[in-house]
C-alpha cells in the first residue's frame, strides 16, 4: 500500500506541531512538508508529489479556501480549521473531511481513514502505531483560546463549565475560556475515564471529588448539582469506587 505523502498548510506553529505528531503516529502517512501560508504551499506543490493536504482556512493574505479554488490539479484535501461556517463550501470543493480545532487524534484518524480509502482503494483501515498513549486514556488536549492554541494537561483539569457558546476549563493553575460546546468537549474527553458529565453545564474530573451528598458533589471549592438526566449514570460510577 502506498504511503500517503501529506502536506501541512497552517500559519500556527502549534497547530503544525500537533498535526505533525499525529502524522508520525500513523505508519501509512509520510510527512511531505509544512507550509505557513498559501504562497509557500503553492511553491511546494509545484516541486513534488503530494497526495494529501491538511489545509487551514483562516490564513494571512490568501485563505485556504481561495487557495484551493486557485489550484488546477489540487491534491486531496482535509480542512483543519477553527471555523465551522465553511463546512458546506468545503464539500463543494470535494474536501475529504472538515476537522474543527481542537482536533482529537481519534477524529483525525477517522478523517485519514477516509482519505486512505480514496487514495488506496484496496487498503485496509489505518491504525495508530503501538506507542500511542492517547487512544484509550488521553492525557492532554489542545484548545484554541484568545487566538492561540493552548495545551491542556488533563491531569490538572478538574472542572468543565458550560457558558452558552463557550466553555470554561478550570485548571490547577487557572481558567481557560474556549469558544466551543459542551458536546465537543465531552467527545474529546470521552476516552478518559476520569471525566464524567454530571449536569448539562458541568463535566468533572472524579479525581478531584472531595464529598458527595444527595444530589451535590463537592469538587475542590465548588459545589456541583447532579442533574436528573445524569443521576443514574453518576451513581453507577460513584458506586464502583465505594469501599464500605
Amino acid at each position: 500500500m502506498k504511503r500517503i505523502r501529506t502536506l501541512i498548510v497552517d500559519d500556527e506553529p502549534i497547530a503544525q506541531d500537533i498535526l505533525e505528531t499525529y502524522i508520525s503516529k500513523i505508519p501509512e502517512l509520510e510527512l511531505a512538508g509544512k507550509c505557513k501560508n498559501a504562497l509557500e504551499a503553492f511553491s511546494f506543490l509545484n516541486k513534488g508529489e503530494t497526495d494529501l493536504m491538511l489545509l487551514d482556512i483562516n490564513m494571512p493574505e490568501i485563505s485556504g479556501m481561495d487557495f484551493l479554488k486557485s489550484l488546477k490539479n489540487p491534491p486531496h484535501v482535509i480542512f483543519t480549521t477553527a471555523y465551522s461556517e465553511f463546512a458546506i463550501e468545503s464539500y463543494d470543493q470535494s474536501a475529504i473531511d472538515y476537522l474543527l480545532k481542537p482536533i482529537s487524534f481519534e477524529r483525525f484518524l477517522k478523517a485519514i481513514d477516509k482519505a486512505n480509502k480514496i487514495i488506496n482503494p484496496v487498503g485496509t483501515e489505518m491504525q495508530p502505531s503501538s506507542n500511542i498513549l492517547s487512544d484509550n486514556q488521553p492525557n492532554l488536549m489542545f484548545v484554541k483560546s484568545e487566538g492561540k492554541l493552548i495545551k491542556i494537561d488533563l491531569s490538572q483539569l478538574w472542572l468543565v463549565e458550560g457558558l452558552k457558546d463557550y466553555v470554561q476549563l478550570w485548571l490547577e493553575e487557572g481558567k481557560v475560556i474556549v469558544h466551543t460546546t459542551m458536546k465537543n468537549i465531552e467527545e474529546l474527553l470521552n476516552n478518559n475515564s476520569n471525566f464524567m458529565r454530571v449536569h448539562k453545564s458541568h463535566i468533572i474530573n472524579i479525581r478531584f471529588i472531595s464529598e458527595v451528598w444527595g444530589n451535590s458533589i463537592k469538587i475542590k471549592n465548588q459545589n456541583i448539582i447532579i442533574g436528573n438526566t445524569y443521576k443514574e449514570e453518576v451513581d453507577k460510577v460513584l458506586d464502583s469506587y465505594k469501599l464500605l
